[in-house]
């Protein structure tokens, strides 16, 4: 009786651990889109996230070991968002944040060399009506670079700029929109 039971615990565990071995790679990101592969951060994808924090009920260790590899590969983070758009007309439209208290921002287009391309000022604040936008227009040729990809021109990137001179560069270039 003792050696049936001990048996059976032990196909019910073989058989478990083949399941486990057998189906996971269907629930990572890492097999499953290996174009993601090398994404440093981003919007995370819900289906990838649900599969992996599946894998937590046969045991702590599949769950946990499905998660680090997604994120450390990029396997979880989602592909071909962007935040900011350059138009085929050469206008890119950025939103302006929401803040507590006014203040100035200078919104600069750049190249990878730092090569300031298009910059205007905005204020923000408490007084400014929520959604509001400003248009950066880049010149012909800046335009043409960009969509070519040239080496001279390249990407082009926002940066941001306070008041204070604190500046921050937005680590996506921006997307060049095909021509209509």
């Amino acid at each position: 009786m003792r050696r049936t039971i001990i048996g059976r615990l032990n196909r019910t565990i073989a058989a478990t651990t083949m399941l486990t071995m057998a189906t996971g790679p269907l629930g990572c990101g890492y097999f499953l889109y290996p174009e993601r592969r090398g994404t440093q951060s981003g919007v995370i994808d819900s289906g990838t996230m649900v599969m992996d924090l599946l894998w937590l009920i046969p045991g702590i260790i599949p769950g946990v070991v499905a998660l680090i590899v997604d994120f450390s590969s990029g396997g979880i983070y989602l592909r071909g968002r962007t935040a900011l758009r350059l138009s085929p007309d050469g206008h890119v439209a950025v939103r302006l944040p929401q803040s507590s208290r006014p203040m100035r921002l200078e919104f600069r287009v750049v190249t990878a060399s730092h090569r300031v391309v298009a910059h205007k000022t905005a204020s923000i604040g408490p007084s400014i009506a929520a959604g509001q936008s400003i248009d950066l227009e880049l010149g012909d040729s800046v335009r043409r670079n960009a969509a070519t990809g040239e080496r001279n021109g390249g990407a082009l990137y926002l940066e941001v700029q306070t008041e204070g001179g604190a500046t921050s560069r937005f680590p996506t270039p921006i997307e060049v929109a095909p021509p209509v």
